[in-house]
């Protein structure tokens, strides 16, 4: 039995290992991996177990708790090989599970319009309530030109706070006292 857990550990070493030296960062095995929420359980448990990733870290698992434990002889075998089959199991689904929320949500540097409410900014096209000027707005670390339109006439170079957010842009009015640097 010990010849059956080793090779699975092998099998497994050798999978992940041309995983790593293909450059296969993620699951391209050929299969849709983005379940939708109506797709039910089945389909989510069958996205999980069809990928080559499960497997790789399953066998890779199995073999190595089999192995050990047939080898120090810890449990009688038929308890191994359900200790061995439980841990192959749910280190496979660990690694496709935790892979794939890891590339489903990427950072991003990329400011959206919502992220600017509450910001200060100033103006660099003086803005208006009947017109659209432009405001400058530090957001993660860089400093990005908005259409704005304000609740007054607001002139170049003035504090303004982000009210809200549009389509076109975003509205500002005048920056309070308290929250300007000047």
């Amino acid at each position: 039995m010990v010849a059956i857990y080793a090779g699975a550990l092998l099998a497994g070493l050798a999978a992940i290992a041309l995983q790593l030296l293909a450059g296969h960062d993620t699951d391209h095995d050929g299969l849709a991996h983005d379940v939708s929420h109506d797709a039910g359980v089945a389909s989510e448990v069958w996205s999980v177990v069809a990928s080559v990733r499960f497997w790789a870290f399953a066998l890779l698992a199995f073999g190595l708790v089999g192995t050990l434990t047939a080898l120090f002889r810890l449990a009688p075998p038929a308890a191994t090989a359900v200790v061995a089959a439980m841990a192959g199991a749910a280190s496979g689904a660990f690694a496709v599970v935790a892979v794939r929320r890891l590339t489903q949500r990427s950072a991003s540097s990329h400011a959206t319009r919502a992220e600017l409410v509450g910001r200060l900014g100033k103006v660099i096209v003086p803005v208006g309530v009947e017109w659209r000027g432009k405001v400058r707005i530090e957001v993660k670390g860089t400093m990005i030109d908005v259409p704005a339109r304000g609740t007054e006439a607001i002139g170049a170079g003035e504090t303004v706070l982000v009210e809200d957010h549009d389509d076109d842009g975003v509205r500002v009015g005048r920056a309070p006292r308290e929250l300007t640097r000047e």
